[in-house]
């Protein structure tokens, strides 16, 4: 069983597709920004987390799935991840009081920040499943960020994947830290083996 996780896709969704037809992967998850100019159907089940996109009605009519905040089970792997980019300012306020800030109207082209309640969700779904860990984590956040070391701190996750200008590869803590360039890249795909169990 594998898991493929790419980079930034940028625009390349034939990138992804060539490397879903190479690798034959289980499930594929891309970091953002998609920034896709078409959607993108693969026909099959893919994840993704959005960063600042440059149109959210496109990436919608992809087949593509958001984990936005959520935490996922395939054949007794649990893959999560937080959809969005760090702003030091959202992740304080939930989306309703930071347009109570804009006299009540949200303003779109926030859209692709992280709030608060995205944070909580993923820790209550957490709570609620009763995990000891998480297989794989993704995320648009960078290691040292505050949010993505509190994440990480508390969901311990087994494989933490992030963008990163050149590609990184460490373990610290029990967790195994892989920065991935964009999808266009060499160095911009990671794929995790998992035996499967019975």
């Amino acid at each position: 069983m594998e898991f493929l996780i790419t980079g930034a896709l940028n625009g390349n969704g034939k990138r992804l597709k060539g490397l879903l037809e190479v690798s034959g992967a289980d499930i594929s998850i891309s970091l953002g920004p998609m920034n896709l100019t078409e959607p993108l159907i693969l026909k099959r089940t893919w994840f993704y987390i959005h960063g600042r996109e440059k149109n959210f009605e496109i990436l919608s009519r992809s087949d593509g799935i958001d984990i936005m905040s959520r935490i996922f089970k395939y054949k007794g792997i649990f893959f999560s991840g937080i959809s969005g980019i760090y702003h030091p300012q959202t992740w304080k306020f939930t989306r309703k009081e930071w347009a109570k800030r804009y006299g009540g109207k949200f303003p779109e082209r926030d859209a692709g920040f992280i709030f608060a309640e995205d944070i909580a969700a993923l820790f209550a779904t957490f709570q609620r499943l009763k995990l000891e860990r998480v297989n794989i984590f993704v995320s648009n956040l960078k290691p040292g960020n505050q949010i993505f070391e509190e994440i990480v701190k508390t969901i311990r996750p087994e494989y933490c994947l992030f963008p990163s200008s050149t590609f990184k590869k460490y373990k610290k803590d029990g967790t195994k830290f892989v920065g991935l360039e964009e999808a266009s890249s060499f160095n911009g795909k990671y794929i995790i083996h998992y035996q499967e169990k019975e």
